[in-house]
């Protein structure tokens, strides 16, 4: 499910002034990887782009211009997860 533009502001916010939340942000996310990668191998450069953003200190992370934030990558794993969910859902579903 697609994070609305304000939902992820917050979240961005959030992420700079509360490092309680920073850190259970980057252990969620964290617990999605290896379900996420099954589906999208390909996210994989960017789960390690997510890992050096998140252990920088908030605002410290340059980015280049059009470049996915930390909030943006996190979207791609929850994609790619709940996507993954769905399949493992599918594939163990039995028809009576």
């Amino acid at each position: 499910m697609p994070l609305s533009e304000e939902k992820k502001n917050e979240t961005r916010d959030r992420l700079k002034r509360d490092p309680d939340f920073r850190e259970a942000f980057t252990v969620e996310a964290r617990n999605m990887y290896i379900k996420a990668l099954k589906y999208n191998p390909s996210l994989e450069d960017e789960i390690n782009r997510f890992e050096q953003i998140m252990g920088a200190d908030p605002e410290s992370f340059d980015f280049d211009e059009g470049e996915m934030d930390e909030v943006d990558i996190f979207e791609q794993i929850l994609n790619a997860f709940d996507n993954q969910a769905l399949l493992e859902e599918k594939d163990n579903a039995t028809i009576n």
